[in-house]
């Protein structure tokens, strides 16, 4: 995760924001990467509620 330099959060609701930033502020704390949080209408799987991309720098 220390690699990490940007991660985009995808909700289908984006009032859950705040819990995906708490989860987000969890594992990226030392990190912290820029970040985006975008609502998107759907995904594949009608059930998936969130979608984590994640762009690295590894030397």
């Amino acid at each position: 995760m220390k690699h990490v330099t940007r991660t985009r959060i995808m909700l289908t609701d984006i009032t859950q924001w705040r819990e995906a930033a708490r989860a987000h502020g969890e594992v990226f704390a030392d990190v912290r990467p820029g970040c985006t949080f975008v609502e998107v209408s759907a995904f594949i799987d009608p059930e998936w509620l969130v979608e984590i991309e994640a762009s690295a720098v590894i030397d």
